[in-house]
Formats: structure tokens, sequence, C-alpha cells
């Protein structure tokens, strides 16, 4: 068993870098949808939410690049990590409350409108009771994937800022001490599926119709987004431009890092190819209602225990890497992917599918007529975005690869060195490899779906 201060010590931090993620994520999320909810439709709607959903479609490494860029004195520990989730969340909290303002609460703060409510009434009569529980649900989802994060705490976390998931990976790493390790991964497990299946009960189906919404829009959201944007790209882009105008201290770079890209990118199609059969596999299997209630309560485990797993299992040397980080990448993603529109996806097919059935379909026969036509190519934006996160990931390839092996893995070292220069312009490839991988994901996938159709 572990120490018990240390894991109340490890268990506090967790709960309060999770906590204060979320509520700030909140915070600052409801402004942002207030503006979002100001521009209504259109291209710059449509520009706003792009903006907003760059650090979280991007691997965490590229905002830890732009905000340690920007902020010469950036402070290490709990505050760091607080602020580095709220950067990467709030942006996709903004976004969803946004479309749950206009979708199911918009038609009542139109009516109290016309009605002529002050706004004073409608924020606190209308907008926050009716938002009481979209609020509380959203925060838990922030909660929990603040609770489980590994990347961020790893790099900014220090020795005052140690979580449950860091402390995983010093007991095996340093440590080698595995049964502590499990019982925490069991403990930390077990408090995110808790958390997790409350959140499992906020699913509200939305209004059929979007209303105005005047009364509450707030335009200073839509300039405090801009600002954010502008504090994002700037940091990152003086980091390459101060990394290219040391160019010199690259000589010798060249051979290692085109095997580095080679390996993203190999690493990325990995992935992404994986992920593709992953989700085919679940379309195969539904639907049978409780495959369906495991993949809705199902939690990803611990990435450290995750990842030491697969370390032991096989050499730490030669082709293995290659092989057991896509696969433990997509173990730990599949549950995100299945949420970010898979199990809707499937959902909207279910009375096609019990049609089919009726008529004395077979299985084989209605996935391959029915199903896979219609979601080859959501599968392969889903594989394409496993795969771009793959390309970026350098805490998972640093327990499974005993050499760099990809960019994002170059990227690290660079930063563990006080060069955050180089590694910010080095980064720039894991863009490009996340890119190329993106585009064979989806492409290949339209051509599955045109060969079965043939």
């Amino acid at each position: 068993m572990p120490n018990a201060e240390e894991l109340r010590w490890a268990f506090k931090n967790s709960f309060t870098q999770s906590f204060f993620s979320a509520l700030f994520s909140l915070i600052f999320g409801l402004w942002a949808a207030l503006g979002l909810v100001s521009l209504r439709h259109g291209s710059w709607r449509k520009a706003a939410e792009i903006l907003c959903l760059i650090p979280n479609f991007l691997p965490p490494l590229f905002s830890l690049l732009a905000i340690l860029n920007a902020v010469d004195f950036f402070p290490m520990g709990l505050a760091g990590i607080i602020f580095v989730h709220t950067a990467i969340n709030f942006g996709l909290v903004a976004v969803l409350l946004a479309r749950t303002l206009e979708s199911r609460i918009g038609h009542v703060i139109e009516l109290a409108y016309v009605e002529g409510a002050s706004r004073h009434m409608i924020w606190f009569q209308v907008l926050i009771p009716m938002l009481r529980k979209e609020l509380l649900y959203l925060g838990l989802f922030v909660f929990i994937i603040c609770f489980g994060s590994f990347s961020v705490p790893l790099i900014v976390g220090g020795g005052m800022g140690t979580t449950v998931e860091v402390l995983i990976y010093e007991k095996i790493r340093l440590s080698a001490e595995w049964g502590e390790a499990i019982v925490l991964a069991f403990l930390q497990s077990l408090f995110i599926f808790a958390v997790s299946f409350i959140v499992g009960k906020g699913a509200v189906p939305p209004a059929s119709r979007e209303a105005s919404l005047k009364a509450v829009a707030m335009p200073s959201g839509v300039v405090f987004l801009a600002l954010c944007g502008l504090f994002y790209f700037y940091g990152y882009g003086q980091g390459v431009l101060n990394g290219l105008m040391k160019f010199e201290r690259f000589a010798g770079m060249g051979p290692d890092i085109l095997k580095a890209f080679g390996g993203s990118v190999f690493l990325g199609m990995t992935a992404g190819i994986f992920s593709y059969v992953a989700l085919m596999l679940i379309a195969y299997c539904w639907p049978k209602w409780w495959f369906e209630k495991f993949l809705a309560g199902y939690v990803a485990p611990s990435t450290s225990l995750a990842c030491f797993s697969f370390l032991i299992l096989t050499p730490n040397e030669g082709f293995y890497p290659y092989i057991k980080i896509p696969i433990a990448l997509v173990l730990l993603s599949l549950n995100g992917l299945f949420r970010m529109g898979w199990d809707s996806s499937l959902h909207a097919l279910e009375q096609q599918i019990r049609v089919a059935y009726t008529m004395g379909a077979s299985h084989a026969m209605i996935f391959k007529e029915i199903l896979f036509p219609q979601i080859s190519e959501k599968a392969g934006v889903l594989a394409g975005i496993a795969a771009v996160w793959t390309c970026g990931d350098f805490a998972v390839s640093r327990i499974l690869a005993h050499k760099e092996v990809s960019i994002a893995m170059m990227t690290d070292s660079l930063m563990s060195g006080y060069r955050l220069d180089q590694a910010t312009a080095v980064s720039v490839l894991i863009i490009l490899a996340g890119a190329v991988c993106y585009c064979a994901c989806k492409g290949g996938s339209y051509v599955l779906r045109r060969k079965f159709e043939a």
C-alpha cells in the first residue's frame, strides 16, 4: 500500500488543480460563449469557434510551448498546471455553452427580452438558473480531463505539483514499486469512473429551434477570444522565429531530424489505422445494450501504468516502440474519440439497423451495406485526429521508447535542456507530420468507402 501521507498529498494536488482548472474554464468559457453568440452565424463565427478549439485539437505540447514562450517567469507547480489546463479547455467549454444557449434556452431568453425583462432579471432569473445543470456537467467533464492529465503536470508541475498520475510514473520509473503504482491507479480510476457516471447522466436533447440572444450577448467576449488567440500565436510564433534565428545550432542535427520526422509520420499513421479499425469494431458490435453501457462507462486507464505495462511485455528497443506507442495511445484516447461524435453517428443509424434486421439481413450484411458506407469518412476524420495527437505525443513515448523516435520526443528533449527556442522551431515539423497523417487517414477512408460501394 502507498504511504497515506504521500497519497493524500498527491490526491490533494490532483483535486486542487482539477477543481480550479474546471472553475476557471467555466468562467472564461461562459464569457467567451456569450461573445460567440453575439457573432451568430457566418464566417466570423466559424473562425471564432476554430480559434476556440485549436488548443484542444492540437497536442498539449503546442500549448505548453506557446505559453512558456509568452510568459517569461512562468509559475511552475499547481498554479502553472491550472493556467495551462484553463488555456487548453476554456475554448471547448465556450463552444459547447454557446450551442447550448442557442439551441436549448435561447427561446426563453428571447421571450423574456420581448416581454420587457431587464438584463439583470434575464441574467439572474433565466440564464444562470437554466444553465446551472449544464455548467455542473461541463465542469465535471473538464475536471475529469484535468484529473487524469499526465503530460501537462509532467512538464510544469515541478516538485510541488506532483499529481496522482505523476506519482504513479515516479513509483514505477524511479522506485520500481509496481504494487503501490497499481493501487494508486486503481484508486484514481475508481474516482474518475464515479465522476464520469455523474457526467453521463447529464445529456439533454437539444431543442429544434435557435433563438435571438441579444439580451445576454457580450461582444467583449469576442475581444477576450481575440486577445487569447493573439497571446497563443504570439508566444508560439516568437519561439519559432527565435529558434530559426539560431539556425547554426541545428548544425549536425539534420539526419536526426529527418529520422525523427519519419518516425512521427509512421507512429501517426499506425495510430490512425489502429483507431480506424477500433472504431469500426465498435460499429460492428453496435447496437448491443451491454456494449453501449461498457463504452459509456469506459474510463481510460492510468497513462503511466498502461505504458509501463506495455514496457514489460516486450523489449524496449528496435522496432517494438513503433508498435507499442500507437497501441497505447489508441487505448488511452479511444473513449475520447467515441464521445467526439462516434456515438451520435451510430445512434442516428439505429432505425436503419432495426429495419434491416426485420427484413432478415445478417449482421455482416448490415455492417457492409448500411453502416460502413455512411460512417467510413467520419471514422477517417476521428482516426486522423488520433494520428495528430500521436504525432505530438512525448509523455507516452518517453516511457515506451529508449531513444528519440519522433519530433515530439526531440522537442521534449530540447525543452528539458532549456533550449526552448529550438524546441519551438523543431515542433513545426509536428504540424507537418500531423497534417500528412490527417489527410492520409481522411483520404484513405474515402477510398475505402468508394471501394465498398463499387
